[in-house]
């Protein structure tokens, strides 16, 4: 299994998929070997409310993935893991791994969409099967030293910029 993060979700309307990209986690930081990335188009609902995990924006009301993590922990369970463990393209199938409370793992399948949105909430760690990567994932050439030369010219350019450019 390979640990990954979200990267980016790009959101999409009418009958364009929205796509979630997910990065493979440096191993060590020694390693020159680029990082991959790994692709799932969603709908625009379930790409919204995985984002909104990440954000951690909570509406005046639960969604599912918010009541389906509160009956989780009011069973005295936790949310172990998700694992994105298979692929027959173009559609990803996952698992989320729940703990009981005698530390025993129950397997649920989900959809990829669903099995992020609650990671997230729970800051629980995401999994690709090395299979899945290796077929569908392609390399990310984007990474944490480029964000960071991003963030610097993009605060050069807040600095420059006057209330008259506007």
């Amino acid at each position: 299994m390979i640990r990954v993060d979200i990267e980016t979700i790009i959101m999409a309307a009418g009958p364009v998929p929205s796509v979630i990209v997910l990065r493979e986690r440096s191993a060590d930081g020694t390693s020159d070997a680029p990082l991959r990335a790994l692709s799932i188009q969603t709908g625009s609902f379930e790409a919204a409310a995985v984002g909104r995990g990440v954000d951690g924006n909570d509406g005046p009301r639960p969604i599912t993935h918010d009541l389906m993590l509160d009956a989780i922990k009011e069973l005295g369970a936790k949310l172990e893991r998700i694992e994105i463990n298979r692929v027959d393209a173009p559609i990803f199938y996952a698992t989320v791994i729940v703990a009981d409370k005698e530390g025993s793992e129950k397997h649920l399948d989900a959809r990829p969409s669903d099995a992020l949105a609650l990671a997230v909430r729970a800051n629980a760690p995401i999994y690709v099967e090395d299979d899945v990567m290796n077929r569908a994932g392609n390399i990310s050439y984007r990474s944490d030293e480029d964000t960071e030369k991003e963030l610097e010219r993009f605060d050069e350019f807040a600095r420059s910029v006057s209330p008259d450019d506007f």
